[in-house]
């Protein structure tokens, strides 16, 4: 299933254990083809912390609903690497999630 990045934004993150946050970006690869990260708002929940997800850890959207669940717990998210402190490889190789 092909989705508008745009249309991503402010989707619910819904972790293994419950809701953690909401997409408020992603990070495409340089050729801006491959989704490689969301970037989630999770100032509801942790305090403010906005965190990067691997985009091979989503499991499914579901579009009606607004959700995009993750096979990581809430937990893990929270330990996740910042955005501002974000050391991300460039030359990582991921599955790729197709959001377009």
């Amino acid at each position: 299933m092909l989705h508008k990045v745009k249309s991503l934004i402010g989707y619910h993150i819904v972790a293994t254990d419950g809701e953690i946050g909401h997409v408020d970006d992603v990070l495409i690869d340089e050729t801006g083809a491959d989704v490689r990260y969301l970037v989630v708002d999770t100032s509801n929940w942790i305090g403010g912390k906005s965190v990067l997800i691997n985009s091979a850890r989503v499991e499914r959207i579901d579009s009606p609903r607004s959700e995009i669940h993750v096979n990581l717990t809430r937990d893990a998210i929270k330990a996740g690497p910042a955005v501002a402190s974000a050391d991300i490889d460039p030359s990582e190789t991921l599955p790729a999630v197709w959001i377009m």
